[in-house]
């Protein structure tokens, strides 16, 4: 689902409380008030569970197809992933307003004296931030990915030190069931 997808300009029908409401016009040419949910005002959609929230189960699906990311799919990381989708979400719905504003003015950034131009400008850089820091704590970039499998790597290579040593002892007849597995660690190095 791309972001474009939402509303955000152009009045119609379904938008509009039906003529035949209760409502009655105080002044002669009053349109009549917008409907709970209407999406008219939206400018960009990043501060809208609407908007965010799809495009935010697409990300968490596109990282939890990955196989290499099957350490996000662990309950703990539940919260993180969630986060970190949502700012993916808004650098997306930013970056495709943006796009447009830049098209509107005919320079390809927008007209940077608009505030709601500059307010977007921040709010993707943030968003952005955001992102990139979820990245990198989910193990999803390619350096954090490194260090994870780094980490994963060394405590499955200690684990089968400690296999080892306890494989050891138990067959120069020592009873292994009641060793505390700290007190394997000065005897490993």
């Amino acid at each position: 689902m791309s972001a474009a997808n939402h509303k955000n300009s152009g009045e119609s029908a379904d938008d509009v409380e039906p003529v035949d409401a209760v409502w009655v016009p105080a002044f002669p040419g009053q349109r009549p008030p917008f409907r709970p949910g209407h999406e008219l005002s939206v400018q960009h959609g990043a501060y809208s569970p609407r908007t965010i929230d799809p495009l935010a189960r697409e990300v968490v699906a596109q990282v939890l197809a990955d196989p290499s990311n099957s350490h996000a799919a662990q309950p703990r990381h539940r919260f993180a992933l969630w986060a970190f989708a949502r700012a993916e979400a808004q650098v997306q719905l930013l970056t495709e307003y943006l796009i447009k504003a830049g098209e509107d003015a005919g320079n390809g950034i927008g007209d940077l004296d608009a505030e709601r131009v500059k307010a977007a400008y921040l709010l993707l850089h943030r968003a952005e931030a955001r992102a990139m820091s979820g990245r990198t704590r989910l193990g999803l970039d390619p350096l954090s990915a490194a260090r994870l499998g780094r980490d994963q790597a060394a405590t499955g290579a200690d684990m089968a030190r400690v296999m080892s040593e306890l494989h050891r002892l138990a067959q120069s007849g020592v009873d292994v069931r009641g060793i505390n597995l700290e007190d394997l660690g000065s005897d490993l190095s």
